[in-house]
């Protein structure tokens, strides 16, 4: 019950989302690079969801950027595992550059909002129902959390409690940032 639960929570969620997002990749795309990192947005956006309710309905765990993109013996195996690997890494990398340049330049940035709610919140409805296990150390997870939760405390300082974009973004950001960091192993009880 807390599999179909954790399921129809993320699309509810990521399905209102999406919509919003496909509508706003021509609005928001004004370069080639623009839309480069329109359509990433929409791609993450949209395999998510869909490969968070199949590893989570497969009882596949989410493996820690090291088991992705680490050495040969580290990796994981299985096309899910690796393929939900790469969908996180992808977004952790899109958010952090998205949060970084309204950090350091916010003149002229859009807040991809709709796109990182989308794909956030799979990942944090699968941590809440299914807990990643900590295999190595989460190094880059926690460095990245970190600066996804410090980039959204000062967006909102910056740009006010009265841009509701911001807010949304920033709520955005905390959601993956919460979602990041796996869990640690409970100790043995010998």
């Amino acid at each position: 019950m807390q599999t179909w639960l954790a399921i129809g929570l993320s699309a509810a969620v990521s399905g209102t989302m999406i919509g919003w997002t496909i509508a706003s990749i021509p609005l928001e795309s004004l370069t080639a690079g623009d839309w480069m990192r329109s359509l990433a947005w929409g791609a993450v956006a949209i395999a998510a969801p869909v490969l968070c309710a199949m590893t989570v309905a497969a009882g596949v765990e989410v493996p820690s950027f090291a088991r992705v993109l680490g050495r040969r013996a580290d990796r994981v195996a299985g096309w899910p595992a690796i393929s939900l690997g790469l969908v996180l890494v992808a977004l952790t990398l899109l958010a952090v550059q998205a949060a970084l340049g309204l950090v350091f330049d916010p003149r002229y940035r859009d807040f991809p909002f709709p796109a990182l709610i989308a794909a956030a919140v799979p990942f944090l409805v699968r941590k809440t129902s299914r807990p990643r296990l900590r295999s190595l150390q989460p190094c880059a997870e926690t460095v990245a959390a970190a600066t996804l939760a410090l980039s959204a405390v000062y967006i909102v300082l910056n740009e006010t409690l009265a841009n509701w974009q911001a807010l949304w973004f920033a709520v955005g950001l905390l959601v993956l940032a919460v979602s990041l960091p796996p869990e640690q192993a409970a100790p043995d009880s010998k």
